[in-house]
């Protein structure tokens, strides 16, 4: 793959407030905008542009970040809406074109697809319903918008939501287990197998775990998120278990052996490889 150079360019002089990101040989910008910071967004011109937008949000206690896929040729009017209307979300980030050059017909694609590839690499939990049928465009258009897409995902990714991305790499699926850097973690009514990696620590589909939690941790916020799970399918029972039905991406090796083990729980200590070396040795401590 070849280097690009990314630019993001801070308004207010702070990440913290609205973040532009685009790659300086492309006409595509992704503007990140928190909440609070809507009637500042609504005084610049990048409002008035038409835009695919994303709206993300969630709390610890949910079982994924919640994400909102749209399109609109009225931003403010939109988004105004969406701050009246909608409760989850904490960001909004909108797909524009520097040049004005996006039309209905681009920013309609652009959203049925982001939904369809959104749904696919299933990181958030979306507010929308199905994408539907794919809107008319012409082949020529189409090879703009899949390059449009490409160059919007990357900056929606390097502006911290990886909406597109999936949990397990598509080329590692054939990988031999062997030649994968697993994770191993066993207790009463527990056999799991997970993967670290740079965006927290994935449980894999078929892992097994505690159904019962532990006095100490019956009321914590990993008991509360293990709930929504079950609620939402991402865990079944199993007997005396919960059986993963999908790949699960915890933020941490810790959330994700708390919720796996049904009690509190150091991952750095409790997930092991296949040589029974912990997590915090491999990982963290300098090799001897």
């Amino acid at each position: 793959m070849t280097g690009k150079t990314l630019q993001i360019y801070l308004p207010e002089g702070t990440p913290s407030g609205i973040r532009i990101a685009e790659l300086t040989t492309r006409i595509v910008q992704a503007i990140a905008i928190p909440r609070t910071k809507l009637e500042h967004f609504f005084t610049r011109s990048e409002a008035d542009h038409i835009a695919t937008y994303f709206l993300f949000g969630g709390d610890d206690s949910d079982s994924k970040q919640i994400a909102y896929i749209g399109q609109t040729e009225d931003l403010k009017a939109r988004l105004k809406s969406h701050d009246a209307k909608k409760d989850f979300w904490t960001t909004a980030v909108v797909l524009i074109s520097r040049t004005h050059s996006f039309t209905q017909a681009h920013i309609k694609w652009l959203e049925w697809h982001s939904i369809a590839q959104a749904t696919e690499a299933n990181r958030y939990r979306l507010d929308n319903g199905n994408a539907g049928s794919e809107p008319f465009a012409t082949e020529p258009m189409k090879a703009d918008l899949q390059e449009i897409f490409e160059t919007g995902s990357l900056l929606l990714e390097s502006l911290g939501y990886p909406i597109f991305k999936p949990l397990v790499e598509k080329q590692s699926a054939g990988v031999p287990e062997e030649e994968k850097e697993l994770w191993y973690l066993e207790g009463p009514a527990v056999k799991a197998t997970g993967l670290f990696t740079s965006d927290g620590f994935i449980v894999l589909k078929g892992s097994l775990a505690r159904a019962e939690f532990t006095p100490s941790a019956a009321a914590s916020p990993f008991a509360k998120k293990r709930d929504r799970m079950v609620e939402e399918g991402i865990l079944a029972e199993a007997g005396e278990s919960y059986e993963y039905q999908e790949d699960f991406n915890f933020n941490s090796p810790s959330g994700a052996a708390a919720v796996t083990l049904a009690r509190h729980s150091n991952g750095w200590a409790d997930w092991k490889d296949k040589s029974g070396r912990t997590l915090d040795q491999v990982k963290r401590q300098p090799s001897q």
